[in-house]
C-alpha cells in the first residue's frame, strides 16, 4: 500500500469512530432495564422482517407470559394502543428528557390505566383502540409496576417488545445505544458474499456468490483475485450477530465498504420512522428474502430507496471495474460495541466472462420515480412514482376464469418475489356479471402464499382496488358467510368455574370484517388474537343465566348470526 493511500485510509477510519461516537450521543443508563430479569434478547433493533426492520427490541420473558413490567424512567403515560396483530395491547411513555418508550405484546395494563381504557372501550363498543391521554393523567415512576408482560398481538410466542423513541420527531432510536445492561463481546457473524451484475436491474438479475473463509477474526475469499463478468457490479452480505446473552441471532448494526480504501458506502441502524421502515425491501435481496429467508443485505443504494441510515457519499457502492485492474475491496461489519468483524480481497473484471441478459418481448419497463400504467383488455394498473427501488422489468397477462366464482380474468401481475414500495392501483372488468350480484363481488389478489381480499369500487362494469404486493388478481362472487364456532364449549355451558370464552370465526375468503357481541342485549367486549375471539369474565356478566348473540361478517357483507345460552 502506497504511503499517500495509507494516509487516506486512516483519515477514514478515524473520521468513522468520530462519527460513531457522534451517533452514540444518547442519555447512558437513564433507562431501566423494563423487566426485573437479566436481559436476554429474542430480536434486536434493524433486525430484518417482512415489510419492516425491527423498531426496538423483543426481550425474552423466560418463555412465560404476566411477567411484571415496569417504566424505564419518570414520565407520564401518553398513548394506549389496542389491535388485532400488531402491538397487541401497548402502552406510550412519554419522559422529560424528550424521548419516549413503549411496551407492547402486553397481556394487561395496572389497575387504574386498565379501568380507563376499559371505560373507553365500552363507550365506543369497539375493542381495538389507539388514545392519545392527556399529559400527567397518569404519571408514572422509573421502576413502577405498569403492566403484565403477554403475547398479544401479532407476536409468535411470550417476550416484550420495548422501543425508545425521539418523542419530537416520532423516530426510532437503538436501544442498544443507550447504555443498556447486556454483555456483548461478539463480533457479526459473516456467512456469504455475493456479488451482482449492476448493468441491470437488480431484479433481472441473480446473486453470484464469492466463496469466502474465516482466519482467525477476518475473513478472506478463497480466491486471492475474485474475477467477475461485468465492470459495473454491486455486493451483498448475508450476515447476522451474537452476543454473549442470548443464543439466538440478530440483525447487524453497522456495515461500510471501501474500494481501494475509499468509504463507497455504510450503514448504520441507529434512527429512522415505522414510515420509512417499508424501504427494509430496497436494502435487501427481497426475491431471496421471499422464497426462504434469506437475508441477503445490499452494500449498494438502490436509486427508489430513500431510507435515511446510509452516510452522505457522492457514490451509490456501485463498484466501477471497466479498467480491467486489480482492486482492493474491504468490507467492515459490527455492532454497538464495535465488535467488528472484516473481510478482505481483491476483484478484476474479466470480459471473457460477460454474459449478457435479454428481456421477454411482452415485458414493460417500469422506470423509477416515474408513474407507470399498464393495461390489458380487462385491466388496468397504475404505479405511483414511488412504487418501485430500482427500474423493473414487468410482464402483466391475462388468463381465464378458473372456477364458477370467478367473474374476471385472473390478472398475472408480474412476479410476487419483487417488492412494491406503495399501494398501486388495479381496476378489473367483470366479464361474466349477473347484475343482481355486483354487491356481493370482492377483488382478491393471491401473493405467494398469502391471499388478500378487497371490496372494491365499482365504476361501471370495472372494479378499482388497491394492493402494495404483486400477485394474481381476479374478481369473486362471494355470497358465503362466515362461521361461528364455539371453542371448548356448547350451547348451554356452564362457566361457573371459567375465567374466559372463545369464539373461533372464520371465513372461506379470509379474516372476518366485524364481530359484535351482545350479553342480554349489551354489548360485551371480546378481545382478539388471530381467529379467535376471547372474553375474560368481569363485572359485565353477573352470576345467573344468560343470552349471548354473536353477529360476524365479511369483507362482502355476508353476515351470520348465532344465539347461546350459558351459566355463569
Amino acid at each position: 500500500m502506497k504511503i499517500t493511500t495509507r494516509i487516506v485510509f486512516i483519515i477514514a477510519v478515524l473520521f468513522h469512530f468520530v462519527y460513531v461516537a457522534a451517533q452514540n450521543n444518547y442519555p447512558q443508563h437513564y433507562f431501566r432495564d423494563p423487566l426485573n430479569i437479566p436481559i436476554q434478547l429474542a430480536a434486536n433493533f434493524g433486525e430484518l422482517r417482512t415489510d419492516h426492520f425491527h423498531m426496538g427490541l423483543d426481550i425474552r420473558t423466560q418463555g412465560r407470559e404476566n411477567l411484571p413490567v415496569f417504566a424505564a424512567a419518570d414520565g407520564y403515560v401518553s398513548r394506549i394502543k389496542i389491535e388485532k396483530y400488531g402491538y397487541g395491547q401497548a402502552i406510550y411513555i412519554t419522559h422529560p428528557n424528550g424521548y419516549t418508550t413503549l411496551y407492547a405484546h402486553l397481556n394487561s395494563f395496572y389497575q387504574q390505566l386498565a379501568q380507563y381504557v376499559k371505560s373507553k372501550q365500552y363507550a365506543d363498543k369497539r375493542w381495538e383502540q389507539d388514545l392519545e391521554i392527556p399529559a400527567n393523567m397518569f404519571p408514572v415512576t422509573k421502576g413502577q409496576f405498569i403492566a403484565n408482560s403477554g403475547n398479544t398481538g401479532g407476536s409468535q410466542g411470550p417476550h416484550l417488545h420495548f422501543e425508545i423513541r425521539d418523542t419530537k420527531t416520532g423516530n426510532n432510536l437503538n436501544p442498544l445505544l443507550f447504555g443498556m445492561d447486556m454483555p456483548d463481546h461478539i463480533a457479526p457473524v459473516i456467512y456469504n458474499l455475493y456479488w451482482y451484475d449492476r448493468r441491470y436491474s437488480i431484479y433481472s438479475v441473480q446473486p453470484q456468490a464469492i466463496s469466502i473463509v474465516k482466519k482467525g477474526k477476518a475473513y478472506s475469499t478463497t480466491s486471492s483475485i475474485v474475477k467477475v463478468g461485468s465492470p459495473d457490479i454491486s455486493l451483498g452480505l448475508r450476515m447476522e450477530d451474537m452476543n454473549n446473552a442470548s443464543t439466538f441471532k440478530f440483525g447487524v448494526y453497522h456495515a461500510a465498504l471501501y474500494v481501494d480504501d475509499v468509504l463507497q458506502f455504510e450503514f448504520r441502524l441507529n434512527n429512522f420512522s415505522y414510515d420509512s421502515s417499508r424501504y427494509v425491501n430496497a436494502s435487501m435481496d427481497y426475491t431471496r428474502w421471499v422464497k426462504n429467508k434469506q437475508g441477503i443485505q445490499y452494500l449498494s443504494l438502490l436509486p427508489g430507496n430513500l431510507l435515511n441510515i446510509f452516510t452522505s457519499l457522492k457514490t451509490d457502492g456501485k463498484i466501477v471495474l471497466s479498467d480491467g485492474t486489480i482492486h482492493a475491496i474491504k468490507i467492515i461489519v459490527s455492532d454497538e460495541n464495535e465488535n467488528t468483524s472484516t473481510v478482505n480481497f481483491q476483484m478484476q473484471y474479466i470480459a471473457a466472462l460477460q454474459k449478457n441478459y435479454s428481456i421477454p418481448s411482452n415485458t414493460v419497463v417500469c422506470d423509477v420515480h416515474e408513474p407507470n400504467n399498464i393495461k390489458t383488455a380487462n385491466a388496468s394498473i397504475h404505479f405511483s412514482a414511488n412504487a418501485f427501488y430500482d427500474a423493473l422489468p414487468i410482464i402483466v397477462s391475462e388468463t381465464n376464469a378458473e372456477t364458477s366464482k370467478q367473474v374476471s380474468p385472473t390478472i398475472h401481475i408480474s412476479d410476487y418475489t419483487i417488492p412494491v414500495h406503495d399501494d398501486y392501483n388495479v381496476m378489473i372488468r367483470a366479464t361474466t356479471l349477473n347484475e343482481s350480484l355486483k354487491e356481493k363481488v370482492v377483488m382478491q389478489l393471491k401473493s405467494g402464499n398469502s391471499s388478500i381480499v378487497k371490496k372494491g369500487l365499482w365504476q361501471g362494469d370495472w372494479m378499482m382496488s388497491s394492493f402494495d404486493e404483486l400477485g394474481d388478481a381476479s374478481l369473486l362472487i362471494d355470497t358465503t358467510a362466515p362461521v361461528i364456532i364455539p371453542v371448548g364449549w356448547k350451547n348451554g355451558s356452564n362457566f361457573s368455574n371459567q375465567k374466559t370464552m372463545v369464539i373461533k370465526c372464520t371465513d372461506d375468503l379470509g379474516t372476518v370484517a366485524s364481530f359484535t357481541a351482545l350479553l342480554d342485549g349489551n354489548w360485551l367486549m371480546f378481545a382478539k388474537k388471530s381467529d379467535n375471539f376471547i372474553y375474560t369474565f368481569d363485572e359485565h356478566c353477573s352470576a345467573g343465566n344468560h343470552r349471548l348473540v354473536i353477529t360476524a361478517t365479511d369483507v362482502a357483507g355476508n353476515g351470520v348470526t348465532q344465539s347461546y345460552t350459558f351459566t355463569k
